[in-house]
């Protein structure tokens, strides 16, 4: 079984294990972008017939299965969390036992450091139910809010009170649209410049299944 994570300083973990973060997105390797470009050569010449950049990735991961795609519709995935998080108390969970019948710990670094951990471990599975390609900046209004983007009355007692769009757990930044409110997360995650960018990326919707 794979892993996933989610960004549990913005609390992303924790909207994904309430159910309302359905959805995400994950830069496509600028590798296999380079693959594309060189593929719709290989196609124009093969068929005479032109493709766009977009297509060819999805050429490249859904038809021919020349890249791996990193998860697949219908697929399982744990959500990964720390042991510590997942309910494991401070100390490792045991995962056997050796000849002397001594407890066999999973490893130490995971109780703190979720990269660590066993995905069978993992007590939150989530179901891949759709997977699409497109440029990061396509992000729909809805999407936002699927991943994670929440709508409320933002403000405080002696200022002004508006409905704004924003991230949990991120300082508040109000934006009037949601798109704005997923550039500023993006960034914070991905790092400054990936929204400008605009890189292709993977859209994953899922759900919660555990």
């Amino acid at each position: 079984m794979k892993k996933i994570m989610f960004n549990d300083h913005y609390g992303l973990t924790e909207a994904v294990l309430s159910g309302r973060k359905t959805q995400t997105r994950r830069v496509i390797p600028q590798s296999v972008v380079k693959k594309a470009s060189e593929y719709q050569l290989k196609y124009f010449e093969a068929t005479l017939d032109a493709i766009s950049e977009r297509e060819a990735i999805e050429q490249l991961y859904f038809v021919e299965r020349l890249a791996n795609l990193p998860y697949q519709v219908g697929e399982v995935v744990a959500v990964a969390q720390c042991y510590a998080g997942a309910g494991f108390g401070d100390t490792a969970p045991i995962i056997g036992a050796d000849e002397n019948d001594m407890p066999i710990f999973a490893s130490e670094v995971g109780v703190y450091n979720k990269m660590f951990v066993r995905a069978d471990l993992m007590p939150h599975r989530i179901r891949i139910t759709n997977v699409r390609v497109e440029r990061l900046q396509d992000i729909s209004d809805a999407d936002c809010i699927a991943e994670g983007v929440i709508k409320g009355r933002v403000g405080s007692e002696g200022t002004h009170f508006m409905d704004a769009y924003y991230v949990p757990n991120m300082p508040l930044e109000p934006h009037v649209l949601p798109q704005g409110a997923y550039a500023a997360l993006i960034d914070r995650i991905s790092g400054k410049g990936v929204w400008e960018n605009n890189p292709y990326v993977f859209v994953y919707d899922f759900e919660l299944v555990k």
